[in-house]
């Protein structure tokens, strides 16, 4: 059975804007200098890892998966990061049919794959979710599954892991 698994992009929860001090600068009325490829500054948001605020395990009804219908279920990691650069975001996922608080992650799990959310050094929270098939082969129908999760920033820093869990929906899509 062929591992199916769909990345979806889900808007960023907040913006990060930037405010002046409001004193007054000598150059206020001056335009902004030419720039004449000399300035090799780099806008850089880098340097704090995400924090994981919110791992949610749902059921996401029928969905269609290269043409066959079949039930799913949404994993959805929910990041804040201080220094905005959830511009880009990716997470991986492990899971097991033990609900014990505990995740076995010496063992291949997913991973999303980065998604874009908006512009650099822009987005201090955003959600990723990704869809899994449920087709009674690697998630039975009706089961609870514990996940544990990570978020990866655009500079690749990485939170630490969240566990969460659910309930795998029926075979006709309802709650399991």
């Amino acid at each position: 059975m062929l591992r199916r698994v769909l990345p979806v992009l889900l808007l960023p929860a907040a913006l990060l804007i930037g405010c002046t001090s409001g004193e007054k600068d000598d150059t206020e009325g001056d335009p902004p200098p030419i720039n004449t490829g000399e300035d090799s500054a780099v806008d850089l948001c880098e340097g704090t890892a995400p924090v994981v605020t919110d791992l949610v395990v749902s059921n996401n009804g029928l969905y269609e998966f290269e043409g066959v219908v079949s039930p799913s279920m949404k994993v959805s990691v929910t990041a804040t990061d201080a220094d905005s650069d959830l511009d880009l975001m990716d997470v991986q996922l492990w899971w097991d049919d033990v609900v014990d608080g505990a995740v076995d992650t010496s063992v291949a799990g997913a991973r999303g794959g980065y998604i874009k959310m908006d512009e650099p050094c822009t987005t201090a929270e955003a959600t990723y979710g990704l869809i899994f098939q449920v087709e009674g082969g690697r998630f039975a129908y009706a089961t609870a599954y514990e996940f544990a999760g990570e978020a990866y920033d655009a500079a690749g820093l990485v939170s630490a892991q969240v566990v969460a869990h659910g309930v795998t929906p029926r075979e006709d899509g309802s709650d399991g």
